[in-house]
């Protein structure tokens, strides 16, 4: 009985031990909670924060192509040798902003129709982004070149361009010239011939023909960081249209262009780049040497290359320098006729009644759009 008894006792007292084992578990895990749930809040707060950076932070391999700004353009412009014009109105050059995509700006994009993405590939086709930000920076140096001579020219007043040479940018992989002709190569002379700029050297070829060799005088940059002279024997190759008009094969650009005129300009186009404020330039510098008005007054966007002829040709980013100028609340905005029917279209649909945009074939026609009576020259 006894036995029994202390069995009984011993068996209470084992459920007495568990149960107060039980007890302190359960009396720990209820003084843990709110430690496990700060942990848990904490955790979940920095992931939120992790993400939330990542959204901003973390670089995509895609482009935002957005709108971008509208400047004004004439008090950007020097002139000395001649008189200048202070007027009324403006003349206002658009820009486009290019920024390489978070999420956030991802998000952004696919949500604003004023916003293009495109791949790293559409937008350097290279796979050199430095190398394609330096090249338009040298279409901007020579936009405003001819932008400057084009202008000239217009008001009846010489002016001619001028340079240190031809810089070879590249020469044709199968042209006889590869590896004779480097890139960086400045070409001062073809056969005694001086050479300054590119269209100097297809007339010193005139009388040649493929397989023949010319002499080229260059100048080639030595691993010192010097200009050194160097006489080479290049054999002529075959442009690929016209199988019996000799070529170099190379693509150049002129070497420290400027304007050979009495009349110097200037035109300070600070960070921008690529040749789209060619026309703008162009109709500032017109207005700032005429007496009256060019805008009749009013503040006007442009955009669009200028070429040597007077041409406008079409520029890219159209959609979103309309962009710009709507809601910079500019209502004229005259552009390159030559710019794709559809996209015009998506431009007028984009513009609405806000904005009135006028194509131009060429500078004529931009004189006219914002002056039907034509310029008033100076005397």
């Amino acid at each position: 009985m006894d036995c029994a008894t202390d069995l009984g006792s011993a068996s209470t007292q084992s459920t007495l031990d568990a149960d107060l084992e039980n007890e302190s578990t359960t009396e720990l895990q209820k003084g843990t909670q709110p430690r496990t749930r700060w942990v848990a809040l904490g955790l979940f707060g920095a992931f939120g924060a992790a993400l939330v950076a990542a959204m901003f932070l973390i670089r995509l391999p895609f482009y935002l192509v957005q709108p971008g700004s509208v400047r004004p353009a004439e008090q950007r412009i020097d002139i000395s040798g001649a008189k200048s014009f202070e007027n009324k109105g403006d003349i206002l050059f658009t820009t486009v902003f290019v920024d390489q995509a978070t999420p956030a700006l991802m998000l952004r994009g696919w949500l604003d129709d004023a916003v293009e993405i495109r791949t790293r590939d559409e937008m350097y086709p290279d796979g050199d982004r430095k190398a394609s930000q330096e090249q338009n920076q040298v279409r901007m140096d020579l936009s405003k070149l001819t932008a400057t001579r084009v202008a000239l020219e217009y008001l009846g007043i010489e002016a001619s361009y001028d340079a240190d040479g031809t810089r070879v940018l590249a020469v044709q992989a199968d042209a006889p010239s590869a590896g004779v002709l480097l890139p960086g190569d400045v070409i001062v002379a073809v056969d005694g011939a001086e050479i300054a700029l590119p269209s100097d050297i297809a007339p010193e070829l005139a009388d040649r023909a493929p397989g023949d060799q010319v002499q080229v005088v260059v100048r080639r940059p030595s691993p010192d960081g010097q200009q050194v002279r160097q006489e080479l024997d290049v054999t002529l190759g075959a442009a690929g249209d016209e199988a019996g008009r000799p070529i170099l094969g190379i693509e150049a650009e002129p070497d420290a262009p400027s304007i050979d005129s009495d009349v110097n300009v200037t035109v300070d186009s600070g960070t921008v780049s690529g040749p789209s404020a060619g026309l703008a330039w162009t109709l500032a510098i017109l207005d700032r040497l005429t007496p009256g008005s060019l805008t009749r007054g009013r503040t006007v966007a442009v955009t669009g290359e200028i070429l040597d002829d007077g041409t406008v040709g079409p520029i890219g980013g159209i959609l979103q320098k309309v962009s710009a100028v709507k809601r910079a609340g500019v209502k004229m905005f005259i552009y390159p006729a030559a710019t794709p029917a559809e996209e015009q279209k998506e431009m007028r649909a984009l513009a609405g009644k806000q904005v009135e945009l006028r194509p131009v074939e060429n500078l004529d026609q931009a004189v006219q759009a914002l002056s039907p009576k034509g310029i008033q020259l100076p005397g």
